[in-house]
């Protein structure tokens, strides 16, 4: 994945997504299919798993927690980096917001495979723990054949993501770094090259990053921080025509980055409200203030 994200660009993400598409959307549901019969159904499945997992509260999730997960996995997840490219590169408007709808239509029952394959797993192996559920299924359940190309699926799910985000990397660093730092742009070639090496090298601290978390929650909450605490609440504003001058996102951003900092490790993130939700309601806050600020005292370096 690295590989072909450094060597064939946005051209191969977009290509070699299609086919993942394809794959997962195949895979996941035979999968579960096989999984459920081999339970013996739905009523079968829902007495074998132990209770306190189709309960939304119990001791470990109240429903505050439980409410700031969702809220951290929506703004995390809004307008990343990859999102906002698949939206630049759709044919037109209408083609870009017919792929939004359907995408998200399509996330609704996908999602609802997964979560299932999960209780599947649980159902089996009480004991299991979370993280190899999936793996588990694939490998107790699945027959030589589908077996590879359920674990073809997998692969897609976290290839999918992957090069889109090493590729965002890579436009962003040229267009939002290394660029705005010189007098001149970088050439072409130039540019190509640096973007191919911030691919194999932010590819690679990746795999070294993610064996050093072992749980994959934490590490999807973990890069939500460097995300919607900074350039989420500035970067709808500015997408809805305010205009705000660099103090103003300055000022924001510190304030997302301090409270989350705050709030997370020094505080452990009290009443179950994850770091990021305060960070982005700081930044929320700050940036509305000073913005409201520099519209009364007038403008100042206005972007």
């Amino acid at each position: 994945m690295i590989a072909y994200a450094t060597v064939g660009g946005m051209r191969a993400v977009v290509l070699t997504d299609i086919l993942q598409f394809s794959l997962l959307g195949i895979g996941m549901p035979l999968a579960l299919w096989i999984g459920i019969r081999h339970v013996g159904g739905f009523v079968a499945l829902e007495q074998a798993v132990p209770a306190g997992h189709l309960n939304l509260f119990n001791e470990h999730t109240t429903p505050i927690a439980l409410v700031s997960l969702f809220l951290s996995f929506m703004l995390g997840e809004t307008l990343v980096p990859p999102y906002v490219q698949r939206l630049l590169i759709g044919r037109n408007a209408r083609a870009t917001a017919e792929g939004s709808l359907y995408a998200g239509l399509f996330s609704i029952p996908f999602f609802a495979v997964t979560g299932l394959l999960g209780l599947v797993a649980v159902a089996i192996q009480p004991t299991l723990d979370a993280n190899q559920a999936l793996p588990f299924v694939i490998k107790t359940l699945l027959p030589v054949g589908l077996r590879g190309l359920v674990i073809a699926s997998v692969i897609s799910i976290v290839m999918s993501s992957a090069d889109s985000f090493l590729n965002a990397a890579s436009v962003a660093l040229i267009g939002d770094v290394v660029n705005p730092l010189r007098r001149r742009p970088v050439s072409d070639r130039t540019g190509m090259r640096l973007a191919k090496l911030t691919t194999l090298g932010v590819g690679l601290g990746a795999v070294w990053f993610a064996m050093k978390i072992e749980n994959v929650l934490d590490i999807l909450l973990f890069s939500y921080n460097f995300w919607a605490p900074v350039i989420l609440v500035p970067l709808v504003a500015t997408l809805i025509g305010v205009k705000a001058n660099r103090k103003t996102f300055l000022v924001g951003a510190f304030c997302g980055v301090v409270s989350l900092s705050i709030w997370h490790w020094l505080l452990n993130d009290p009443q179950g409200i994850d770091g990021l939700v305060v960070g982005v309601i700081a930044n929320l806050v700050a940036f509305s203030a000073m913005h409201r600020i520099d519209r009364l005292v007038g403008p100042d370096n206005a972007c």
